[in-house]
């Protein structure tokens, strides 16, 4: 008779606490009372210890202070999520200048803003501090610059880069005259090299998303990972090379994660450009959408996973991936944990990046659109999956029977074979869209529980393609048209008419004259960033395209197809109702309580409502939202983010929301816990605007207990 191996059942279940119990005490050694870096810590936690405010005296927070940056405009918004070191607290402003506080009474103490009139627009999250002995930097990227700033003066550090800035367009393997990038999250540091990413944009001419590091001391150059493979480098073979196109994009616009005592930085990268249509790069594209291990000295390579093969959907990864150990199959494991777009939470072994949940290999529906090759096979339930991931007539709003009879009339029009439907001629239906699922505002993990919580979007969206004319297809000179399609019609519309949160520019002449319209392209506005990257005749072609769009109204020729005839999106909004509302069955926002040991949902609940539909009796709907949440020792989750202007608190056990403010403008960003003097503080950026198109404003308030 064979003899089990089996341990008797008592003995298994005390072996885990006692492993729990051993791991929690390690946890507890590391101190998550501070808030020096962006989302809290370098491993991206976004948690906090504090616990002064909780479950039982939450109800009596109050806005501790208030403070103006005064300079919001028009649909400008803010994302920063403030740093805070000792009493000082850092701030970025709508237009982009980096602003010292009082972390104790919101009094500014100094401001820098970027040299001459280089900045006009775009989006900053965040900076990056570093203490160099004495020496006290605030790395600051503002434009094309990134900008080396004296923490305590607001001067620039005269020693680093070029008199305090260097110009983030080198080493990216193209002429620096034609590159338009920025920095929208903040870089992070490993021992003195500062590791940066890029936003390069998502148009036909996008510059490479490579990884750079630099001598956080001097700003010179160190090393460079190419996320685009170069030839004799791992991965250049999964690229369809065509003499003449260029090859952008892939980039990691949403930060980084630091494992200090490994010395290895956890990068996750966006999709290829053009991001609809991929005639020119057949193949599976690494390293768009992956998560990477690097090591921080060199930049060498240690490990990837690619979510999304030869991306046609904007699927980016899109934020930092967030550190943690746990007890897994009665070990202590280091894992990595990173939301996606598409509405899962991926987990990864963080010393080998293994998958801890096996996905499904599916086929992937065939393109339509002439040239293009939708990669054979996608992944599947590739982590725990947190929003709907198809769209049919179950899933269709139940607002009104109105809308429901509207949508179902419009969504038969439209091309819907699961989430992986490419982009089509006629119209493509995709949930999640390129919203989420998660974003930008990543997730908080509560290393002594085990708890992740993540805020999601779970509505559809509708793309569909035009084809683009030729290079060289006109008699002379450059086609304003096509530089539009290929480069603005993504956010504003191969119609010109906007989206929500994007200003329509049909009549754009009765605002701007020609030199106003330049500005506006080459300096930023609101949340559009600098385009630098265009020569004169090309920008004199796209300027007089839209001072005289009225007179032309063309969108595309009749030419043979070939292998370099591109395509634009005509259409790329929201899927909504004929009020505005999204197209499925709510809740269209949600926030999430997901046990990472038990791989389980352990709450959901709708996160926000429409005030229009809320006076209709229609309050259980939740809202897109843009903005992280943060958990607390307290027992409490904080999160802004939603368009009804609100900043809540859940309780982190039940999901019951327990306090709730009513911001003066949309709290579009993840806020920060802070203690100063034995007092608790949250801080969360109000600057309204954004995709939610609330009014903008320019505001930062903390919350606290009566003294």
């Amino acid at each position: 008779m064979l003899k089990s191996n089996r341990k008797p059942l008592f003995q298994v279940i005390a072996g885990i606490l006692l492993l729990s119990c051993i791991y929690r005490c390690k946890e507890k050694s590391a101190s998550y009372t501070t808030w020096e870096s962006y989302r809290g810590t370098p491993d991206a936690k976004q948690y906090s210890e504090l616990n002064l405010i909780d479950t039982d005296n939450v109800h009596l927070l109050k806005p501790a202070w208030i403070y103006h940056t005064g300079d919001t405009n028009k649909r400008t918004t803010i994302e920063c999520n403030p740093i805070i070191v000792g009493q000082r607290m850092y701030v970025t402003s709508p237009t982009l200048q980096l602003i010292a506080l009082d972390a104790v009474t919101g009094k500014e103490l100094w401001r820098f803003k970027p040299i001459g009139d280089e900045v006009g627009g775009g989006i900053n999250r965040g900076v990056t501090y570093w203490k160099d002995n004495e020496e006290e930097y605030i790395f600051f990227p503002a434009g094309i610059y990134l900008y080396a700033v004296n923490a305590n003066t607001g001067k620039l550090i005269d020693h680093f880069g070029e008199h305090g800035k260097i110009d983030m367009r080198g080493q990216l393997d193209k002429d620096s005259s034609k590159i338009s990038i920025s920095l929208t999250t903040p870089g992070i540091l490993f021992q003195d090299i500062l590791i940066i990413g890029s936003a390069t944009g998502e148009g036909y001419d996008a510059s490479p998303g490579h990884i750079r590091a630099y001598n956080a001391r001097t700003g010179t150059f160190k090393w460079v990972f190419h996320t685009i493979p170069q030839q004799g480098e791992y991965g250049y073979d999964t690229w369809n090379w065509i003499k003449g196109e260029n090859y952008g994009g892939t980039n990691n616009w949403g930060g980084m994660s630091m494992d200090y005592k490994k010395g290895v930085v956890y990068v996750a990268t966006g999709s290829p450009t053009y991001d609809f249509y991929g005639a020119n790069r057949h193949g599976n594209n690494l390293f768009a959408n992956c998560i990477i291990a690097l090591d921080a000295t060199s930049g060498k390579r240690l490990w990837h996973y690619q979510a999304v093969k030869h991306d046609i959907w904007d699927y980016d990864l899109p934020c930092a991936p967030t550190l943690a150990t746990i007890p897994w199959q009665g070990k202590s494991l280091d894992i990595l944990m990173q939301p996606t777009k598409m509405g899962e939470l991926i987990l990864l072994d963080r010393n080998t990046g293994l998958p801890l949940i096996k996905s499904d290999e599916t086929p992937t529906p065939k393109s339509d659109i002439p040239g293009e090759q939708s990669y054979p096979t996608q992944s599947l339930n590739q982590g725990i999956k947190l929003v709907k991931q198809r769209y049919d007539t179950n899933a269709l709003t139940t607002v009104s029977d109105s809308a429901r009879a509207y949508v179902l009339a419009q969504s038969r029009k439209y091309r819907f074979q699961g989430m992986y439907t490419p982009p089509s001629l006629t119209g493509t239906i995709t949930q999640p869209g390129t919203r989420g699922g998660m974003e930008w505002g990543g997730l908080s993990f509560d290393p002594i529980h085990h708890i992740a919580y993540t805020n999601c979007n779970d509505f559809p969206m509708f793309f569909q393609l035009g084809k683009v004319r030729n290079k060289g297809e006109k008699d002379q000179g450059e086609d304003g048209e096509s530089i539009y399609l290929m480069n603005c019609a993504l956010c504003h519309g191969a119609d010109l008419k906007g989206a929500t949160g994007v200003p329509e520019l049909t009549g754009i002449y009765k605002k701007y004259n020609l030199a106003g319209i330049k500005k506006v392209i080459t300096k930023g506005k609101g949340l559009m960033p600098p385009h630098t990257q265009f020569s004169n005749e090309t920008l004199n072609a796209l300027t007089a395209y839209l001072l005289h769009y009225d007179e032309q109204k063309t969108i595309a020729s009749n030419q043979t197809d070939t292998i370099v005839s591109k395509y634009a999106m005509k259409g790329f909004k929201l899927f909504t109702d004929q009020e505005g509302y999204p197209a499925s069955r709510p809740p269209w926002g949600t926030l999430n309580a997901v046990d990472i040991v038990t791989q389980k949902i352990k709450w959901t609940v709708p996160l926000g409502y429409y005030p229009k539909l809320k006076e209709r009796g229609i309050e259980i709907t939740g809202t897109q939202n843009f903005g992280g949440c943060v958990a607390t020792a307290g027992g409490l989750v904080f999160i802004g983010a939603t368009a009804d202007e609100l900043f809540r608190a859940f309780n982190v056990n039940t999901g019951k929301e327990v306090w709730s403010y009513k911001l003066p403008f949309g709290g579009y960003a993840t806020p920060s816990v802070y203690e100063v003097n034995r007092r608790e503080y949250i801080v969360i950026a109000a600057g309204g605007g954004n995709r939610n198109a609330t009014p903008s404003g320019d505001v930062y308030m903390a919350f606290a207990l009566p003294q």
